[in-house]
């Protein structure tokens, strides 16, 4: 980067030179044809005079100005690394997503839908400024670009999959199931399925649909990476009769212990019966016994968030694609819905190239836009 930063620095230097001689030429020209004109007179030679005051002036303003102007608004490193890669083209891997049949509206909701993806995949430019006092960094960043027709959105990656930050890992199986994701039936809006433990007896209840969500697809791929790494679960709410309040009041606040799980039975033509790891409750509503038994005696139920995952998933590297695979279809496509419409509705088919090749914005055709940082 020195030896780059060198030469557009001395071309800057020697157009800029090379500009200011033109600019004199054609106003010492310009004078002549004027005083030409106005013959020999004394006020031809006033004329003369001044011009060639006014023509030097101009010229030194244009040679200092213009360097004060590269000075204080050139380029740093970083800036000039990354107009460089626009211009002799950068790797890049392309993602092309053909779309159904929908609205305007719902086309731009899938790229604001898509953002986190957008913004992982730009590349950072990274450089150091030495001066005599010391040093500093400047830094600059290539987007990722996104074309969209009424059929298709187009994305060329600012940075290469494998290098610095990349596309979140759970993207490529996101967009997988969000093929064709319109076509999967809708799931009622109430599920029947029991609790069982032990030699308890079955605790029922009824799963509320919308209300699913993957911890993974909601915390770190379609809302951005968080802090804290999020459980491989499938979070959903459900209603249980107040007859079980007691035993669901010590499991929120003892845990569950071990080998507890939900049934889930089957919506015919829609979701097959399932049997799940149960390994979280929590009591909506309150932290306060009284108050969260008032309120379910008030509704006829007591409301749960549950935490599922499907038998023998283990937290470890890699378990969110696991998650993924391991839910039914119907699961994951819910859980589309409800964080996402646009990716549940939009989506026909997915093409991620792993292979990068060269692209640049300049050079691709018309129709580009950078994603915002």
């Amino acid at each position: 980067m020195g030896f780059l930063s060198f030469a557009f620095n001395a071309a800057t230097v020697v157009l800029l030179m090379f500009g200011v001689l033109v600019l004199g030429v054609v106003l010492f020209g310009v004078r002549e044809v004027l005083a030409g004109w106005m013959g020999t007179s004394r006020a031809a030679d006033r004329f003369r005079k001044f011009t060639s005051y006014f023509t030097w002036g101009t010229c030194i303003a244009a040679l200092v100005g213009g360097f004060v102007l590269y000075v204080t608004r050139g380029p740093d490193p970083a800036e000039l690394e990354r107009g460089m890669a626009k211009l002799f083209t950068y790797p890049s891997n392309r993602i092309r997503i053909d779309l159904n049949a929908v609205s305007d509206a719902q086309r731009q909701e899938l790229v604001r839908a898509l953002q986190p993806l957008l913004k992982s995949t730009s590349r950072e430019f990274y450089q150091r400024v030495t001066t005599r006092r010391g040093g500093y960094d400047v830094e600059a960043t290539l987007p990722s670009y996104y074309r969209l027709t009424a059929d298709r959105l187009e994305i060329a990656t600012g940075e290469t999959f494998g290098n610095g930050r990349t596309i979140p890992v759970l993207f490529p199986q996101v967009l997988a199931h969000a093929a064709n994701a319109a076509t999967v039936p809708t799931l009622p809006a109430e599920i029947d399925a029991q609790i069982v433990t032990g030699d308890q007896a079955p605790v029922p209840l009824s799963l509320v649909s919308k209300t699913a969500e993957l911890m993974v697809l909601t915390r770190q791929t379609l809302r951005g990476t968080q802090p804290l790494p999020a459980p491989c679960l499938m979070a959903i709410q459900a209603q249980v009769p107040t007859d079980h309040f007691e035993w669901l009041f010590g499991a929120d606040r003892n845990g569950l212990g071990k080998d507890v799980r939900l049934q889930v039975n089957a919506v015919p033509g829609v979701l097959p019966a399932g049997t799940y790891e149960l390994r979280q409750l929590t009591l909506l509503g309150s932290e306060r016994k009284r108050v969260l038994w008032e309120r379910a005696a008030a509704q006829g139920h007591v409301s749960v968030q549950l935490g599922l995952a499907p038998v023998g998933l283990r937290e470890s590297p890699g378990c969110e694609a696991r998650l993924l695979k391991q839910l039914d279809r119907a699961w994951t496509v819910t859980a589309l819905r409800n964080v996402s419409p646009a990716l549940a509705s939009a989506v026909k088919q997915v093409d991620i190239e792993q292979r990068p090749s060269r692209f640049s914005p300049w050079y691709a055709g018309f129709g580009w836009v950078a994603a915002q940082p």
